[in-house]
């Protein structure tokens, strides 16, 4: 990891630490100061935040031989990097990927997987292990693959954001652009989970936020994938700027048709090519949006609904709680009591 990289991390870590103590400023808002109307207007830094990752679990894997395991489905988001060697990923709903030294993966939400040398050999379920190794195959003799996998978790009450909103898998081949990077930022994040130093819990969230940042904006020079989400959309220029308005000022009453004139477009080519594209209508995207911000508020600050409501963009608490309720399935307060 370069030391220019090292002192940018250490400066986020460190304004973060300062944001924090000082948070009572943007309390009167009623959303966090980054999501204040006009505040955080990149859509795709607006969702890592309001993801707020942290804690992360990694071990080293290895395997020699002819072997095959399988993995259990589960809702945290998983990361692996391979330093030597190669095997196959087979996973639900995505299909077989070869995986080859250097290539870095992300998996949004992590369905069930088979890892292997062969597929043709029958998976082995794997068992939870607190070893730092987990070794597939032959127990003896050199590793022919080496990786280092695991997952973070994400904020409870919006933890659907990425998968509705992003790729089912980012596979970054060695060479590709970005490709070092994430490897160098994955083996930093190996080594801090490993440390018990001061500030490991903030370092760790910073770089985990720097991770899916530099493996979400990533594009493909090529892909016979279809994806749908708002990664798709910001690569669409007349979309991307319909989006950063949307996330620039939630708080407007937005519609389609002026979404469509800042895109450039008449409503109904907007409204279906926004929908093909990022797999929900415009309207759709801004509810999803808005009760994401206010669960947000809702667990941290727990501001009057009244003023949520008008921050967010609805004309009256009564609008704000039938759309809240509707989406949640539970009403606003009862949803900042249970959490």
């Amino acid at each position: 990891m370069s030391t220019v990289f090292m002192r940018r991390t250490v400066r986020r870590a460190r304004q973060a630490s300062y944001d924090a103590q000082s948070g009572m400023r943007s309390r009167s808002s009623g959303l966090p100061s980054s999501h204040r109307p006009g505040a955080l207007s990149d859509p795709l830094a607006a969702v890592i935040a309001l993801l707020r990752p942290r804690t992360i679990f990694s071990k080293v894997i290895t395997g020699r031989g002819r072997w095959s395991v399988r993995y259990a489905a589960h809702d945290e988001p998983g990361f692996c990097v391979v330093f030597e060697g190669s095997c196959f990923l087979e996973a639900e709903g995505i299909g077989i990927i070869e995986l080859r030294e250097g290539d870095f993966v992300l998996l949004p939400a992590t369905p069930g997987f088979t890892l292997a040398s062969d597929l043709a050999v029958k998976p082995t379920p794997v068992v939870a292990t607190d070893v730092p190794e987990l070794r597939h195959g032959a127990k003896s003799g050199r590793p022919e693959m080496r990786m280092l996998g695991g997952y973070f978790r994400l904020d409870d009450g919006n933890a659907q954001l990425l998968v509705k909103f992003l790729p089912s898998i980012v596979h970054i081949r060695r060479g590709e652009r970005g490709a070092s990077r994430l490897r160098r930022l994955v083996e930093l994040i190996s080594e801090e989970a490993a440390e018990h130093r001061a500030g490991r819990d903030l370092v760790l969230e910073r770089l985990v936020e720097v991770l899916l940042v530099e493996a979400l904006r990533f594009r493909p020079a090529a892909s016979g994938r279809r994806e749908q989400g708002l990664l798709a959309g910001l690569a669409d220029p007349a979309l991307a700027r319909a989006l950063r308005r949307v996330h620039e000022d939630v708080a407007h009453r937005w519609t389609v048709a002026d979404l469509a004139r800042i895109a450039g477009m008449s409503r109904a080519v907007f409204a279906e090519r926004f929908t093909r594209t990022i797999g929900l209508p415009p309207m759709q995207y801004l509810l999803e949006w808005r009760i994401a911000l206010a669960k947000d508020a809702l667990r941290r600050e727990r501001p009057p609904l009244a003023e949520l409501a008008e921050k967010i963009g609805y004309q009256s608490v009564s609008a704000f709680s039938t759309a809240f309720t509707r989406h949640a399935g539970c009403s606003p307060s009862a949803f900042a009591r249970a959490t």
